[in-house]
């Protein structure tokens, strides 16, 4: 499966930064919050970052546009036209399964559903799915423009198909995925913990 467009909800911290990477490689994307001011907050940043790293020599003029060229939605117009969906909200289970609920009635049939979560069961969210070999963790790290580092969580259902086009659509953004277990924190999480409490 060749991923065209992408979809991304919830225009955070994160999400911002996985739209600004995945409009820069090429990738049609469209970014969606449900509050006004946070896609305006959304824009502006992005703005910013791309024109920084623009006049770094870091994107050329044409990513540069294409990040300025993303589209912001409040609601879910435009969902059915997306090959990746890829969630950033707030890290709660509950919000997150709410989302996948109304994603999966919403994306068309063959559509990828990515969680950026950092700790929540990828098997569980996919439960909430009528597409449970379709869902798949995409953890990005902070900041998403500068850290290479993706992992790609799969879980119980995931088929081999969806593991495969998002790891080609990680590298294709220029980032190094992983292969993490559906175990709790992933790789990144559960190394950071123990270290924290040392």
């Amino acid at each position: 499966m060749e991923i065209k467009k992408i979809f991304i909800v919830g225009a955070g911290t994160m999400g911002n930064g996985i739209a600004q990477v995945a409009a820069t490689s090429g990738y049609q994307v469209t970014l969606m919050d449900v509050v006004p001011t946070q896609l305006e907050r959304a824009r502006v940043g992005i703005g910013k970052s791309a024109e920084k790293l623009f006049g770094k020599g870091v994107l050329s003029e044409a990513q540069r546009d294409a990040a300025l060229g993303i589209s912001y939605a409040s609601g879910f117009d435009g969902i059915g036209e997306a090959d990746l969906i890829i969630e950033a909200a707030t890290e709660n289970p509950e919000i997150k399964l709410k989302i996948f609920r109304d994603i999966d009635s919403s994306a068309c049939p063959g559509a990828i559903l990515a969680s950026n979560t950092s700790s929540i069961s990828i098997t569980k969210i996919a439960a909430a799915t009528r597409r449970p070999e379709k869902v798949i963790g995409m953890h990005f790290m902070n900041p998403v423009p500068l850290m290479k580092l993706v992992e790609v969580i799969r879980g119980l259902a995931t088929s081999t198909e969806t593991l495969q086009t998002v790891i080609d659509a990680c590298r294709r953004m220029g980032k190094e995925p992983v292969e993490a277990n559906d175990s709790p924190g992933f790789i990144s999480n559960r190394i950071l913990m123990p270290m924290i409490n040392e």
